[in-house]
């Protein structure tokens, strides 16, 4: 016969350690917002990561990833789409790859309980900085973290003439309209606009305008370069995430004629 005490503690042990609830799970498709952050600065963006997930039929179970990467907020126009056909997961750790060699960027991460947390990196710099993306719900920005801003803007700035030949006005704006490429088959960004410079003050109407055209921008460094559709002008430098533009301009005929520095309004 089996004592009262025996019986209850073999109860008691059962309770414990056979009949304990199940974790909460949240299942894996979705759409999670998320917080790159950068590496050795304060920048950070914001982005879009949504999870599909199909079982073929086998026993497996396919992951597929598309992440949506934004200039500004997320209501912005300007962002960069791109798509992983294949994002394995490792059932017994959680961690899920989203790379694939068409795309020029990658996240490592682990997923558990709604969160998607880990690191992204880039094909041009490695490593870029952390990564999370909640369910449901959107992560909290950096404490003292600077938003990556649209290229799209106003822009003010002055020119200084570094050629003895070269009597650029002093005045300058630049204007710039930002959208999604749709006519690429790779994420990229298209960007139109014109600029204007000026012989008198800002405001006034002495200046000749000019439209902007090969446009090139790269995400990562912000290596921004694009040639006038007169006057034989290229404007190459970095824009820097807070809206910030100190390109060299050159001219035909002349190579280097004057700097800029340009301020987003």
């Amino acid at each position: 016969m089996v004592s009262k005490y025996l019986f209850a503690g073999l109860v008691f042990m059962g309770a414990s350690v056979g009949f304990a609830a199940p974790p909460v799970t949240e299942p894996v498709a979705g759409l999670y917002k998320a917080i790159l952050q950068q590496d050795d600065n304060d920048f950070y963006q914001e982005a879009f990561i949504t999870l599909r997930t199909v079982n073929p039929g086998n026993g497996t179970l396919k992951i597929s990833a598309n992440v949506k990467v934004f200039f500004g907020d997320s209501t912005s126009t300007e962002f960069l789409t791109y798509e992983f056909d294949d994002c394995p997961m490792n059932l017994l750790t959680r961690q899920i790859s989203m790379k694939d060699a068409k795309n020029d960027v990658s996240f490592i991460g682990s997923l558990k309980s709604g969160k998607l947390q880990g690191e992204w990196f880039s094909t041009v710099q490695g490593k870029v900085g952390q990564f999370e993306a909640l369910k449901g719900a959107s992560p909290t920005a950096p404490k003292n973290g600077v938003l990556v801003k649209t290229l799209t803007g106003h822009y003010r700035g002055e020119v200084a003439n570094t050629h003895i030949e070269s009597n650029l006005p002093e005045r300058i704006s630049l204007s710039l309209v930002t959208t999604q490429d749709t006519a690429s088959t790779d994420p990229t960004i298209k960007v139109t606009g014109n600029v204007r410079l000026y012989l008198g003050e800002f405001g006034s109407w002495e200046y000749v305008e000019t439209k902007v055209t090969d446009v090139q921008f790269n995400f990562y460094n912000r290596y921004l370069t694009f040639k006038t559709a007169e006057y034989g002008l290229t404007f190459k430098g970095t824009m820097s995430p807070a809206g910030s533009y100190e390109p060299k301009i050159f001219a035909d005929g002349l190579g280097e004629a004057a700097e800029a520095k340009i301020q987003r309004q």
